[in-house]
């Protein structure tokens, strides 16, 4: 990682008090919970055999990795921090396991066409310089046959746009969130296509519980109410019944994606 530019250089240091952020808000269980739903949505878009080789890219803190070894035999986790990497706890693994981290940038990426069955790229695109050339990386190394699972932020509903606006003028949002973007259901489709994949599958996630639980540093409410945990829970159901509203589902502020090569 020797000769990094201007930007690279910066998003380490973004990842580097991200990391600091993810571990404050593992201590909430209301947070964690929401986090865990999540994943778990993510997963079902993924493949079941068990041989397949799975990249998590842009690993972060390795929220999915426990998940991604549990299922599958060969596992590979990559974030250009190596704060992030750090925060990967190996004690969670299941006996038998292993993860492989590797530290790389998601632009240029030191890996070999057609290598992966599956990636996973969890809200990792929108904090890209350009994502048009993530995209493309993630292409090369994905096996014809291959799935990514990509889960984003939503931004096709105003009223989210408003509170992603006001979010970022509080003090607490920090000031290296220089990229963090959100994306419309034609955007992100357009960035996908543009990088010779397309969408075979499209699940959206949170409404009412995702300000609340997501981050509790940047929207603290929960954390100072009594029985946050059960509310957090409550909030969660109220999100899956709404999600089932095919009027309201477009208005999430997620959205996940099971993605392939365009044929």
């Amino acid at each position: 990682m020797t000769g990094l530019s201007q930007r690279a250089r910066h998003e380490i240091e973004m990842h580097r008090q991200v990391a600091h952020m993810y571990r404050r808000r593992s201590q909430w269980a209301f947070a964690e919970d929401f986090q865990q739903e999540r994943n778990d949505v993510l997963m079902s878009l993924a493949p079941e055999h068990a041989e397949a080789i799975a990249l998590d890219l842009g690993c972060g803190t390795g929220v999915m990795l426990d998940k991604l070894a549990g299922r599958f035999d060969r596992v590979v986790g990559l974030d250009i921090s190596q704060e992030m990497l750090e925060g990967f706890d190996f004690s969670h693994l299941a006996e038998g396991k292993a993860v492989h981290l590797a530290r790389a940038d998601m632009h240029d990426l030191p890996l070999d066409d057609d290598l992966f069955d599956v990636i996973i790229c969890r809200s990792a695109l929108h904090h890209m310089d350009d994502e048009g050339k993530v995209l493309s990386e993630i292409a090369r190394i994905l096996k014809p046959d291959g799935v990514l699972v990509l889960g984003e932020p939503a931004n096709d509903n105003v009223l989210t746009r408003w509170a992603r606006w006001w979010v970022k003028r509080r003090p607490s949002y920090g000031t290296l969130h220089t990229i963090d973007r959100a994306y419309t259901r034609g955007q992100l489709r357009t960035l996908l296509e543009g990088a010779g994949l397309e969408v075979r599958r499209e699940v959206r996630f949170g409404f009412i519980a995702y300000p609340l639980c997501d981050n509790p540093d940047l929207v603290p409410i929960l954390k100072h109410l009594p029985g946050a945990t059960a509310l957090g829970a409550l909030l969660r159901a109220v999100d899956r019944g709404l999600a089932k509203i095919p009027l309201l589902r477009s208005q999430s502020w997620y959205t996940m994606l099971e993605v392939g090569r365009r044929t």
